[in-house]
């Protein structure tokens, strides 16, 4: 699971606020992807399109729904 909390009403704080730890090796494209689908707001994630056709899975001819 991205959250993580000893407690569940800090893990509750983490998922509001978009608090995660993410490994330093991620690049920004990825950084990017898992912002977007981690956002606290249901309405600004992206669809299955719109993860598809993100960067970070573009910049690999053949993969997501741009070339």
């Amino acid at each position: 699971a991205p959250f993580e909390a000893r407690h569940r009403p800090e893990l509750y704080r983490s998922i509001r606020g978009a608090r995660y730890p993410l490994p330093p090796q991620l690049s920004p494209r990825a950084r990017s992807l898992i912002a977007h689908m981690l956002d606290p707001d249901p309405a600004a994630r992206p669809s299955l399109e719109g993860v598809l056709g993100h960067p970070f899975l573009t910049q690999v001819r053949g993969w997501g729904t741009r070339g």
